[in-house]
């Protein structure tokens, strides 16, 4: 598996380690290598060196500069991030980025266009007549 490696912690961080421990009746062993694993789980790559930072929620590219979203932006590439591997529907878009507020198919391809222009084209995909798709992650 892996290599077995020795830490030394703080009070204060055994304080809250204990604490955690106690709330989910595992080992601190454990807590500790969770919590290392969603840090090391925490990005989502894309081509062309772009990655999503899950912890900061924010998209980065490749020079590491942060590429700022407009809220419906943000909405919308959520969306499609936690759903990654399916064609998400217009309607679904609708209810769930523009909260059921008044939407034309044009304002949604027009926020697409924006988000490929800060990004790269390829980062979401359209399928005809269905829906977005989240582009590749690597």
């Amino acid at each position: 598996m892996g290599r077995e490696i020795s830490i030394t912690v703080t009070k204060d961080m055994e304080s809250f380690l204990l604490e955690k421990v106690e709330n989910t009746q595992s080992t601190i062993e454990s807590m500790i290598e969770n919590m290392i694993k969603e840090q090391v789980n925490s990005k989502v790559y894309f081509e062309d060196g772009f990655y999503f930072d899950k912890q900061r929620n924010r998209l980065f590219t490749p020079d590491k500069k942060e590429i700022e979203f407009t809220k419906l932006q943000s909405g919308l590439f959520n969306l499609l991030l936690e759903r990654k591997n399916e064609i998400i529907d217009f309607d679904t878009i609708s209810d769930v980025v523009w909260k059921n507020r008044n939407m034309s198919i044009f304002t949604m391809r027009n926020i697409v266009k924006r988000i490929r222009d800060l990004t790269y084209y390829g980062i979401i995909i359209n399928h005809s007549n269905k829906g977005y798709q989240l582009g590749k992650t690597i």
